[in-house]
């Protein structure tokens, strides 16, 4: 699999990737009481599928006659080997909850025939719908590899992208009063990561299979323990500066000091995401919102001022 984009590595390292929705495998583990069978020898597989399994797919068993290659393919890997070529027969298998429809429906046949191209399995119609063609011949080694369903590799891609935390900064910030902020006056909220507030993007490819993830930031709530305040994601990036128009920037004025908190007031950041994505197989849609949170202390101190006389 390859990630290209706003990912986050640490994460990518933590957590598994999203589970195959089929894969190949030796057709010698899956052999009727563990036979053990020489799955390079195709004359060998020809003779075991026609002695041992094909004399099982009778009556209302004979559909999966159609799941296993006819004697025409048998006869063709017969003489690429003995040509020289190694060949080996492989088993699709699928993951259970990948295809969900009941045969004979739209549906399912749309859930089969994306499996089957997932993993480069030929299909055929059968009385109920398509049916894959499981037992097949690659050349040894090179069976194709895992495929994974469009909607399993978008909801990985959204799980490992970069969203950033929105931490705060703040004006006033007065250094010598412990950094702090001042009662009734209104101070400047910005994140130091502008990353939290702009879009991200992140696009996974994995046998073939490519999607796209896009996350767009809805703009930032602020609580506080003496109220709270929403900007919009541009507002939340505005830093203070002398000459810039406090109506561009995330504004809260503090009522009352943050005495009764050690530390100051525990401000809360909170970024809310929405994503979508798309593939090169034509399917796409929403994915569940996010939200990001991130907790900043902000001491807030009041200014007394003394009138000595009114004119």
């Amino acid at each position: 699999m390859h990630l290209s984009g706003d990912v986050n590595q640490g994460t990518v390292a933590s957590i598994p990737g999203p589970p195959p929705m089929c894969w190949w495998e030796d057709y010698a583990n899956l052999t009727l009481s563990g036979e053990n069978l020489d799955t390079s020898d195709p004359v060998a597989v020809k003779k075991y599928y026609e002695e041992k399994v094909r004399p099982w797919l009778t009556g209302h068993a004979a559909v999966g006659q159609l799941a296993n290659p006819d004697g025409d393919y048998f006869n063709s890997i017969i003489a690429q080997v003995a040509a020289g070529k190694k060949m080996t027969y492989y088993s699709l298998e699928t993951r259970e909850g990948a295809i969900t429809d009941k045969p004979g429906s739209a549906g399912y046949d749309q859930q089969v025939s994306a499996v089957a191209k997932a993993c480069g399995a030929p299909t055929v119609r059968g009385p109920y719908g398509l049916v894959t063609v499981s037992m097949q011949a690659f050349p040894t080694g090179q069976e194709p590899p895992p495929a994974v369903a469009p909607e399993d590799l978008a909801a990985y891609a959204y799980e490992v992208m970069d969203l950033k935390h929105p931490t705060l900064e703040w004006n006033p910030h007065l250094a010598k009063s412990n950094d702090a902020t001042l009662v009734n006056l209104p101070t400047w909220l910005w994140t130091t990561e502008p990353e939290a507030l702009e879009e991200r993007q992140v696009t996974a490819e994995a046998a073939g299979i490519s999607v796209s993830v896009t996350a767009k930031p809805g703009g930032m709530t602020v609580s506080t323990p003496v109220g709270g305040t929403d900007c919009s994601a541009r507002q939340a990036r505005t830093a203070y500066a002398p000459g810039v128009d406090e109506a561009a920037a995330c504004v809260f004025t503090f009522p009352i000091g943050s005495f009764a908190y050690p530390g100051g007031f525990p401000v809360q950041a909170s970024t809310g995401w929405q994503a979508a994505w798309t593939s090169n197989v034509g399917a796409g849609g929403d994915l569940d919102p996010k939200t990001m949170t991130a907790v900043t202390d902000i001491p807030v101190i009041e200014v007394e001022t003394r009138v000595n006389s009114v004119s």
